[in-house]
């Protein structure tokens, strides 16, 4: 999960492949969690979230940069 929250950090999307919907979405809250934990701990104030692509699969994303 290191190298998603890395990337979810310096790109500010993530998208998971070859999940179903209902898992892309609970792979997206779960990363975007653990991101912001992780900014925390760093002392580092972000906002991520998830969001939804046309096909109805979820990612996770920053929230205002």
């Amino acid at each position: 999960m290191r190298n998603e929250i890395r990337r979810l950090q310096k790109d500010g999307e993530y998208r998971f492949e070859g999940l179903s919907r209902e898992e892309s979405r609970k792979a997206a809250m779960e990363l975007a969690e653990a991101t912001m934990r992780e900014d925390r701990r760093n002392g580092i104030q972000s906002t991520f979230g998830i969001a939804r692509d046309v096909f109805g699969y979820y990612f996770a994303i920053q929230i205002g940069r």
